[in-house]
């Protein structure tokens, strides 16, 4: 599966569900400029940047986000990521799925 090609941006935050399992979630955010989107309560989410630039955060932390990002959040830790200036394409992994 290319991640990249499964892409939907458009005027409403596009939101896909890849993998639903037992062990793990995925879900892909493609985001364009000012798009957020928000979590809480999850076992344990990490977020990883694959396209663009924007901002993930995970509780008080906040970090500047490209391609190749990573961040972990603790287990129910509120949690996040906002486009920049253009499209920004994330994978949210969950782990156990809730």
């Amino acid at each position: 599966m290319n991640l990249l090609e499964k892409a939907r941006y458009g005027q409403v935050r596009g939101v896909e569900l890849l993998a639903d399992h037992p062990e793990v979630r995925l879900i892909l955010f493609s985001l364009q400029k000012g798009q957020e989107v928000r979590g809480k309560g999850e076992p344990r989410v990490h977020l990883l940047c694959l396209e663009g630039e924007g901002t993930l955060w995970a509780g008080e932390k906040t970090i500047p986000a490209s391609p190749g990002t990573l961040l972990a959040c603790a287990p129910g830790e509120p949690h996040g990521a906002k486009a920049g200036e253009g499209r920004f394409l994330v994978l949210g992994i969950i782990t156990p799925r809730p």
